[in-house]
């Protein structure tokens, strides 16, 4: 077997875990279990992981149909900018938003 068909395979597998990871999380409010304890907002938390596996197969996707080129930089940016967002969304999933920040609490 070629080895690009098995990094895809294998690229499929992994991106079909965030995403059912994901959806559970929006769908149903369930968090693996390594991060439970930390998730406060889970439907925000399986959101920012939606958001963060689209961006990852965006420019993989875009390779694979489009080859090199303009609209595959421009996909590679898009790309990175959602896992940026998806990042910062998981991040916010994971703070008490009524308490506000740290440094704004009276000691």
């Amino acid at each position: 077997m070629d080895w690009r068909y098995m990094l895809g395979l294998a690229e499929g597998v992994v991106l079909g875990g965030l995403f059912s990871a994901g959806m559970a999380a929006v769908r149903g409010g369930w968090v693996p279990r390594a991060t439970r304890g930390r998730v406060i907002r889970r439907r925000l938390w399986g959101q920012g992981l939606l958001v963060l596996t689209a961006s990852l197969a965006l420019p993989l996707i875009a390779l694979a149909l489009l080859g090199a080129g303009a609209l595959y930089f421009a996909a590679s940016l898009a790309g990175g900018t959602g896992m940026i967002t998806g990042a910062v969304l998981m991040h916010r999933a994971t703070r008490d938003r009524r308490r506000g920040p740290a440094t704004a609490r009276a000691s």
